[in-house]
């Protein structure tokens, strides 16, 4: 009866003929469509199998601020920022490959022969220069600290924010057991 009564209602404000019937079909669509997307089924998280004498208490983090999603935004932000500026370097890679070959030299060379003398003090050389090379730069050294403040002040926000909610929440009424979800 209401289908009709809108089909109606659509008939006459989109007038008859094709586009009418293609307006009204339209709109009827975006409707349904509105109505299921207001009217979600609950979804399941966890199951719990609980024993008699048991309880599970579900308690759900409040709503971020804008403070807490402006520093998770800074948060991610420096973490990209730290991804990229940790990506090995042309130099980086070059010293690596360079004692990793002189290390292979230095492997089959006889001890004690004037060439593992000499490939030791290029070991040595090399070796001195990969961890010249591989030292963080002032830059990483910052956006590390950086992303260490930020992430810390985050913590403490967000830790602050559920033990205010943990602390204003009621308990539950005598005899009531709360939802069970499964």
């Amino acid at each position: 009866m209401l289908e009709q009564l809108i089909h109606n209602l659509l008939g006459r404000v989109f007038g008859d003929g094709l586009g009418g019937e293609l307006a009204s079909r339209g709109t009827t669509f975006l409707a349904d469509e509105l109505r299921r997307s207001v009217s979600r089924e609950s979804e399941g998280l966890t199951s719990v199998r609980l024993r008699p004498g048991e309880s599970y208490l579900v308690v759900a983090r409040p709503k971020a601020t804008r403070r807490e999603r402006k520093l998770a935004a800074t948060q991610r932000s420096l973490a990209e920022r730290d991804a990229r500026l940790s990506r090995p370097t042309r130099s980086q890679l070059r010293s690596a490959r360079d004692l990793r070959k002189v290390q292979r030299r230095l492997r089959r060379a006889r001890p004690g022969s004037r060439r593992a003398r000499r490939l030791e003090s290029l070991e040595a050389k090399r070796g001195a220069r990969f961890d010249d090379v591989i030292r963080p730069t002032r830059r990483q050294v910052e956006v590390r600290r950086q992303l260490q403040s930020v992430t810390s002040q985050l913590d403490t926000s967000r830790a602050e924010r559920f033990d205010a909610a943990a602390a204003s929440r009621r308990p539950l009424r005598p005899g009531r057991r709360g939802r069970v979800f499964g």
